[in-house]
């Protein structure tokens, strides 16, 4: 790679004189070795025609031999071809039409030559008067002489469109989509139930002692203020305090409501018997899949009457499940009733 010469690197040439081409014009050493020396000595000041002789030729040897033929060669020009003109033809121009024919012609539709050459000779010989067929045709054929050859070319007529019929008018049914067979959903399956605890588990001594201790300690939670004002009442409301020594569990405060006051899992929720309690409302609802004797317990709704609940009690034992709150273990029948009602009517009244 070769740098580029400066005007600074032309021997005589000074950073005043460098700047001095610059506003003349002469940027560039290629510039300067193509200057004329009368136009630099007159541009520049304090340059004769001789110093800008010898100024031009040192930035001569300065370039290299490429750039010093920067005038681009002029290419030949092409010869251009000779557009071809035609004129188009006249009715006049064909041998035997004068001007009497040729307006009796633009009176019957032919008012051009190639309109002329597609006729047909009678229609030409019906159409325009003083001319015979044998006339017409020579005059076509003349006319066809005088177009080019593109427009010689008579246009053939076009082929009309075979008549239909119904069938083959009517489209083909198109054939309908495969429906796509829907996949039966399979039946979820059920949940296993879980089994039954044993009953070991549930009358276990040492979680029935552990929950029994539970209980004894587990205080009565109380609303905060409640022995303050009658109108608290006593039942818990959880603390939410922004500096609530309660909810900070400070010394001297109430219990607060937490899990460590729980008793064991396999043990809680149980009735004091050990029974897990079933609430029943209907002989329907004891079922013999989901209560199990060993484990379970019914208790009877409160709403229930006394002809159901007594029906509730005769399925209970005999399937051997317990009932929690029996209430009357007998009723009497209608018949017992009214043979009371009698033997009260035989009492003395004193």
């Amino acid at each position: 790679m070769t740098k580029k010469p400066k005007l600074s690197d032309i021997p005589g040439v000074g950073p005043s004189t460098a700047d001095s081409l610059k506003e003349a014009g002469f940027k560039t050493v290629l510039k300067l070795s193509q200057a004329d020396p009368k136009e630099l000595a007159e541009k520049v000041s304090g340059v004769g025609p001789a110093t800008a002789k010898k100024m031009i030729a040192a930035a001569k040897k300065l370039l290299p031999e490429e750039s010093k033929d920067t005038k681009p060669k002029k290419k030949p020009a092409k010869e251009k071809a000779p557009k071809k003109t035609t004129k188009k033809p006249k009715l006049e121009d064909i041998s035997g039409v004068g001007p009497s024919t040729v307006e009796s012609l633009k009176e019957a539709g032919y008012k051009s030559v190639k309109k002329l050459s597609t006729a047909d000779p009678k229609d030409l010989a019906k159409a325009v008067s003083g001319v015979g067929p044998a006339t017409a045709k020579k005059m076509i054929e003349a006319a066809k002489k005088m177009l080019p050859a593109e427009a010689e070319k008579v246009p053939t007529a076009e082929k009309k469109p075979k008549k239909t019929t119904k069938k083959e008018a009517e489209p083909e049914p198109k054939a309908k989509p495969k429906k796509k067979k829907k996949k039966k959903k399979q039946p979820a399956k059920k949940k296993e139930e879980p089994e039954f605890p044993t009953r070991e588990t549930l009358h276990d001594p040492r979680l029935r002692r552990i929950s029994a201790a539970m209980k004894k300690r587990k205080p009565a939670f109380r609303h905060e203020q409640a022995h303050r004002w009658k109108r608290v009442s006593d039942s818990w409301r959880k603390v939410r305090g922004i500096d609530s020594a309660t909810r900070e569990k400070k010394k001297g405060r109430i219990a607060m409501v937490s899990s460590g006051y729980r008793t064991p899992k396999a043990v809680r929720g149980l009735h004091p018997s050990g029974y897990i309690e079933v609430r029943v409302e209907r002989p329907e609802d004891i079922d013999e899949e989901k209560i199990n004797p060993d484990i379970h317990a019914i208790r009877i709704g409160g709403t229930v009457g006394g002809r159901k609940r007594q029906a509730i009690i005769e399925k209970a034992d005999a399937l051997l499940i317990r009932v929690l709150n029996p209430g009357v273990s007998e009723f009497l029948d209608e018949e017992e009733i009214f043979s009371e009602l009698d033997g009260l009517d035989d009492l003395e009244v004193d």
